[in-house]
């Protein structure tokens, strides 16, 4: 399995100060994961300089995705990161972003490793009231962050009888101080807040020191400028100041000696290692561990791996909460002459992140009280139609509308569980907002269509659309599969969406809350696919990791385990494979302890698996019995050939989407070209062609024959017979037509959608010669 990782890093720009050394902790990352690890995954990272710019930010994200990228990691400021949250959602990516923000968000396509406003800012805040004084002096850059961070600290330090006696927000790259330096001579404050991102800094600390404003005269705390930035800066400039963060590279523990020093080893020189870096690398170890154990690049089944867990870093002891977010130690740092910190306070615990979420009052800088944002809920629920409830972290009824205490038959103080909500899905899409740290408002939306309808002669079972009356009668199979927890077996040709459907029927399921954990079993070497499936204890075979490893059942548990390419499995493995779907339990590698599971099976393969059974004798019918509950198949494209003008339209708007641009149209005679074509690689195949001739066509406003490739004029008619084929002389085909237009086996094997160690076993079976270039 090969994973690109997009790597959007400001490798020039004003912010490439920090973002230099977080692209090469990033690096680091990898190098030592691989080193410890014996993955089956081979990762690697595709890296774009977004130049501190959002709108760079955007074009290089989309030509990553257009790639087939959907793990990203980086985007330093604010500004970056939410240009390209439309193109997260849209294309169902994850970003990992190593950055303290402002708070204020909880997207569900993001990992965020950076600090929250309440571990820095409310940190910062009373360390300054307690020890300097409430007179503070507000600067940063002039762009999200600082803004928002500077509206908290005028409520923060309301609350503490404080007051604000100077504010500004400077252009990026600005240089002159000189303004600034004048007015803190008149405002004389206690203390200065810094949020001056990127180069900024650097004239900015100069100019203090310059003017004579020492550390001991004025003091300024950052929760930005760290080991990275005062490299830049000078320490002379920058000796007594104040930062704090969850990290300082000055940290006396074992860990961090020794991650400092293998650091320093891996660049081939002693450098600084600041909070936004071990960020970075603790976020890029993160997406390495869960796409490796879940074998998966889905974001929602990489959040699921990780919420909840804890691991220890050079920084000491995090969490991942359900939010996405990470629980650390929080400190405070004093700089030296050396460059480094002297930790002047530590939390000692661990503090949850709570970032903040109701918009400020406009013209004030004021976070809502408990009372207006209840208060304002409150307003909502008299007027809305639909079901609004509030509920505590404990489950508790805060608040319910009359139209959710009729739906539900509930009231306020009971407690309604994740299950109650899980069993209204069929009818309704739950909408969640995290409301400061204790409290949820849910919506409860009725759904456009409820699973299945019909629109003329067209079917939709989101997010499949047909108007083959062939698939629309394994579609009512599958809306069955959603109301039930049978085992199913989705049988089909490379690249026509088995794992839609089975994502599909997962998420219409009483089980949309749990895990969708999916499974290539014919990627797996055979020595491995017992401890991928069932785990392992510590010790249980040489190599095995030290305190053993969770398999994908356990992962999957109270939600659907997806095997793709089940056909491929060996028959060895399928006795084990049979005897827990029959037992429901599982025994890990090296154990003896039975562990109950509660997991919903569907399979999928190419394969006709009765003429294995029968002249084979590769796959055993007592398997393919139990899984072959509900059967559901779904047919190549050539054979339903009415869906193309739909799926023309459908992708023609995704891509007009991505891309702000293009053709809206495709001519007549380039859609009779697509109809005659065979598409041996179907639904995938139809969607890369399109996409680059979509790209060809830009400056025209519709997709003409010249705009499609060759091979779609050439093979038309080497394949008017495909449709007699058999599967196995179908798939046999499939790969010929792959192999021969691709210039790589592993290209071959994306448009196959099939892992490169599975086609090298394909073209052996099917005695397939490579031309030799």
């Amino acid at each position: 399995m090969i994973v690109q990782i997009g790597l959007l890093f400001s490798l020039t720009g004003t912010t490439s100060i920090t973002e230099k050394g977080q692209y090469q902790i990033a690096k680091f990352a990898l190098e030592g994961f691989e080193k410890e690890c014996d993955s089956q995954v081979e990762f690697k990272f595709i890296t774009k300089d977004i130049k501190s710019d959002p709108n760079v930010a955007v074009y290089q994200i989309k030509k990553l995705i257009a790639t087939g990228i959907r793990i990203f990691a980086g985007c330093y400021s604010s500004a970056c990161r939410k240009a390209i949250l439309p193109l997260l959602k849209q294309h169902d990516c994850l970003l990992m972003y190593p950055a303290l923000y402002e708070g204020k968000e909880i997207d569900k396509n993001v990992l965020y490793t950076g600090e929250v406003p309440n571990q820095q800012i409310e940190t910062m805040l009373d360390y300054i009231t307690r020890h300097f004084g409430k007179n503070i002096f507000l600067i940063g850059s002039d762009y999200i962050y600082p803004h928002y961070t500077n509206q908290q600290v005028h409520y923060l330090l309301g609350n503490k009888n404080g007051s604000v006696v100077g504010e500004h927000h400077l252009p990026l790259g600005h240089t002159n101080f000189s303004s600034i330096i004048d007015e803190l001579k008149i405002t004389a404050p206690d203390v200065v807040l810094s949020t001056v991102v990127g180069e900024s800094q650097i004239p900015f600390y100069r100019a203090l020191y310059e003017a004579g404003f020492s550390a001991e005269k004025i003091p300024v705390f950052s929760p930005i400028t760290k080991e990275s930035e005062i490299e830049a800066i000078g320490a002379t400039y920058m000796a007594g100041h104040y930062a704090c963060g969850g990290y300082f590279q000055s940290i006396d523990s074992e860990d961090n000696i020794r991650f400092v020093k293998e650091f320093n080893k891996f660049i081939g020189c002693d450098t600084v290692i600041s909070s936004v870096m071990l960020n970075t690398y603790i976020g890029v170890r993160l997406l390495l561990e869960s796409i490796t154990e879940t074998q998966s690049t889905y974001y929602q089944t990489l959040l699921d791996y990780l919420s909840g867990k804890t691991y220890e870093t050079p920084e000491g002891t995090i969490s991942i909460d359900n939010h996405h977010h990470l629980s650390r130690k929080i400190r405070i740092g004093r700089v030296c002459l050396n460059g480094q910190f002297t930790i002047v306070w530590d939390s000692k615990d661990t503090i949850k992140a709570s970032p903040f979420f109701l918009e400020e009052t406009n013209g004030f800088h004021k976070q809502p009280t408990k009372v207006d944002w209840q208060a304002m809920i409150l307003e909502w629920g008299k007027i809305s139609d639909e079901p609004v409830l509030l509920i505590s972290n404990i489950g508790q009824i805060v608040y319910a509308n009359q139209k959710a205490c009729d739906i539900l038959e509930i009231t306020a103080g009971q407690v309604i569980s994740n299950n109650r909500l899980n069993e209204l899905r069929h009818t309704f899409t739950i909408i969640r907002e995290f409301i400061e740290l204790f409290f949820e408002l849910i919506v409860l939306r009725k759904k456009i269509y409820n699973e299945r309808h019909v629109q003329g002669a067209k079917v939709i079972f989101s997010p499949i659309v047909t108007k083959n009356a062939a698939f629309q009668k394994q579609l009512k199979i599958a809306e069955v599969a959603t109301r039930s927890n049978a085992n199913v077996l989705i049988l089909g040709e490379t690249g026509v969406g088995k794992e839609v459907l089975a994502c599909a029927i997962h998420e219409q399921s009483l089980r949309a809350q749990k895990p969708f954990i999916a499974v290539n079993t014919a990627a797996l070497p055979e020595n491995l696919i017992a401890s991928e499936l069932f785990g392992y204890v510590d010790g249980a075979f040489t190599g095995a990791r030290k305190g053993g490893k969770i398999g994908k059942f356990e992962m999957a548990q109270g939600g659907t385990l997806f095997l793709d390419e089940i056909g491929d499995m060996p028959i060895e493995q399928q006795a084990a494979l049979l005897r827990t779907i029959e037992q429901r339990k599982i025994t890990r590698i090296g154990d003896t302890k039975e562990r109950a599971i509660d997991v919903r099976i569907i399979a999928a393969t190419n394969k006709s698996l009765k003429e294995e059974i029968a002249f084979n004798g590769s796959f055993r019918s007592d398997l393919y019995f139990r899984l072959n509950v509900l059967s559901i198949h779904i047919p190549a494209l050539r054979d339903r050939r009415e869906d193309i003008l739909e799926l023309v339209q459908k992708f023609l708007a995704q891509f007009q989407k991505e891309y702000q641009d293009g053709p809206n149209r495709i001519s007549n005679k380039a859609l009779e070209i697509l109809l005659s074509y065979p598409w041996p690689g179907n639904v995938r195949e139809i969607r890369n062609i399109l996409e680059r001739s979509f790209l060809l066509a830009i400056p025209e406003d519709m997709i003409q024959p010249y705009h499609l490739p060759d091979d779609l004029f050439v093979k038309n008619n080497s394949h008017t017979s495909l449709t007699e084929l058999s599967l196995n002389e179908s798939t046999k085909q499939s790969i010929i037509t792959a192999v021969n237009q691709t210039a790589t086996l592993t290209e071959a094997s994306k448009i196959l959608g099939i892992s490169r160690s599975t086609l090298y076993r394909k073209l052996k079976e099917f005695d397939i010669k490579i031309k030799s270039s």
